[in-house]
């Protein structure tokens, strides 16, 4: 496949069928991650793949997305922040997100689907579950699988001519709506509460998030 194909035909896959994913597929997929670029050339990834279910129940118990408990496969993403002093634009979360798009084409290359997955329980949660160090800051997670039905297509929002200037920024400026900040707030709550209350509230919030076809 062209790269210009891989990148305009890709889609976010959320539902798998339950063909195995042979050791030599995987391999590439994470080799994919390990060629994307990386601020300073720290390549400084790791890559935890994961297919034992009781684990993927502990993420989704613990508040993360349906998602990540019904894909057969996952592999979560982290990057080594003591390899940074750029605290202010966090490179490490570009250098792991570099990674992320690499496996994500290269899954779809390879003719499976994937998708990003940031809906996660918190940080501290996630180095608990997997032991993870303070060292290392979990990114975001991917789901990939065998896709079970042919993607649709997601028309992009904008026209190229509205999302690119010369110079200067020319767009007028956008205010966060009260929804906005009342989700965000909501968000923080929902990060802290002890897994069992989630549990309880998990009917709401699965009303809450966003349905997607593919």
């Amino acid at each position: 496949m062209e790269l210009d194909q891989a990148i305009k035909t890709r889609r976010s896959v959320r539902r798998f069928s339950d063909r195995p994913l042979a050791k030599e597929i995987l391999e590439k997929i994470i080799e994919a991650g390990s060629h994307a670029p990386s601020h300073c050339d720290s390549q400084g990834w790791k890559f935890i793949f994961i297919d034992d279910g009781a684990i993927k129940e502990k993420i989704f118990a613990a508040g993360g997305s349906y998602a990540v408990k019904n894909a057969p496969y996952g592999i979560l993403v982290l990057y080594n922040t003591a390899l940074s002093d750029n605290l202010e634009y966090r490179d490490w979360i570009q250098s792991g997100s570099a990674a992320i798009q690499n496996m994500l084409l290269t899954i779809h290359n390879l003719g499976l689907g994937g998708c990003w997955i940031g809906h996660l329980p918190n940080k501290r949660t996630l180095r608990k579950i997997f032991s993870i160090p303070k060292s290392y800051a979990p990114v975001a997670y991917i789901i990939l699988g065998y896709p079970l039905a042919e993607q649709r297509e997601m028309k992009r929002k904008y026209r190229l001519n509205e999302i690119w200037a010369a110079n200067k920024f020319i767009w007028p400026g956008e205010k966060i709506t009260v929804e906005v900040y009342v989700k965000r707030a909501l968000k923080k709550i929902y990060f802290v509460l002890p897994s069992f209350l989630k549990k309880i509230i998990m009917p709401l919030t699965d009303k809450l998030v966003k349905k997607f076809y593919n």
